[in-house]
């Protein structure tokens, strides 16, 4: 009983270290590089200006990937929902329970480099506060199930709509559930004729899950006491693991057994999972250790990119004025509501 005392007295101590010395964004050199960002600022002294070219630089690596994933992964899901044959698709769910594993298996390793790959720490952690706190891995379930069934809807948006108009409403239904501009999009949206060329009910399911998760997983991420981050993660995405196979169990249980888990499966495909688990997680890095200024700005530029880039991929796209219009709101809406907050 004594040792284990030692023994936690002694991870304590070492995760209290860690997280000292902190810059101004709130996460030094060693967390940078546990964390999977990039270190922003050098260990020795430097002048001003290289500090704030650091920053910029910094800022400007943020901002471009999460542009690459965002954009990438709403093409590829599109192309693959429209231009593959029917009898020849792959079944979505299957898409998202093997993110959702990538993402646990991603969030385990990260806990275990936390605890220095030493065995005992990586144990006594998880007993402490995974197994050992199940009403903190209860209140992860919800965010969980919300991010689940977004992912879900994804598909189903995608199938139906264009990527830019896909891209475009969504993020509307954040900035309404967060600050409001959506009244205005909405009526382009409607002039636009959304809702007469898709499912409108399953399209507001998917704004308000996905803000609703986004706002409670941040306030968990940030505001949730002692539990180290990649703990959070753990507890997240193995609650998305069982959601993800229940949605396969119960949506597409009896195509998944007729033709097989990986049917349809090709490089794109492998890709979407791929946008979709590193995506995720690096999402969750930027909520803790970043601003919503910069997850906006990618979030803006995204848009404008899925809609040049459709227009040129894809020949179910019309850029007319009602749609230029709703695309500058709502970009203008993602830019003043965090640039408020801030």
């Amino acid at each position: 009983m004594r040792r284990k005392l030692q023994e936690n007295t002694l991870i304590e101590e070492r995760r209290r270290k860690r997280y000292t010395n902190k810059f101004s964004m709130g996460i030094n050199d060693d967390e940078a590089n546990n964390m999977l960002l990039p270190t922003r600022y050098k260990t020795v002294k430097s002048t001003e200006g290289t500090n704030k070219l650091s920053e910029i630089l910094f800022k400007f690596y943020v901002i471009v990937a999460m542009t690459f994933l965002w954009t990438g992964y709403t093409l590829t899901v599109r192309y693959t929902r429209s231009i593959v044959p029917v009898d020849e698709l792959y079944a979505a769910t299957t898409v998202v329970l093997s993110a959702e594993i990538i993402k646990l298996i991603v969030s385990t390793f990260m806990m275990f480099k936390e605890s220095h790959y030493k065995y005992v720490e990586f144990r006594i952690l998880l007993g402490k506060y995974y197994f050992g706190a199940p009403r903190e891995l209860l209140k992860m379930s919800v965010p969980s199930i919300a991010y689940a069934f977004q992912n879900n809807l994804d598909f189903v948006g995608l199938s139906n709509l264009d990527a830019g108009l896909y891209q475009i409403y969504p993020q509307s239904g954040n900035n309404s559930a967060e600050g409001g501009y959506n009244s205005a999009l909405h009526d382009v949206i409607l002039r636009a004729k959304v809702f007469y060329y898709t499912m409108g009910g399953n399209f507001s399911a998917l704004c308000w899950s996905s803000c609703s998760a986004g706002v409670y997983f941040e306030k968990m991420l940030k505001d949730g006491g002692s539990t180290p981050f990649w703990i959070r993660n753990l507890q997240m995405y193995s609650c998305g693991v069982v959601n993800a196979a229940l949605g396969c169990l119960f949506t597409e249980g009896y195509l998944i057994y007729e033709r097989g888990f990986f049917y349809g499966y090709t490089n794109k495909v492998y890709a979407i999972i791929g946008f979709l688990s590193f995506g995720g997680v690096y999402i969750s890095l930027v909520m803790k250790y970043l601003d919503n200024l910069h997850k906006s700005f990618a979030s803006a530029i995204s848009i404008i990119l899925v809609v040049i880039l459709s227009f040129f991929i894809f020949n179910d796209v019309f850029i007319g004025p009602y749609f230029v219009l709703g695309t500058g709101i709502v970009v203008l809406a993602v830019i003043l509501y965090n640039y408020a907050s801030e």
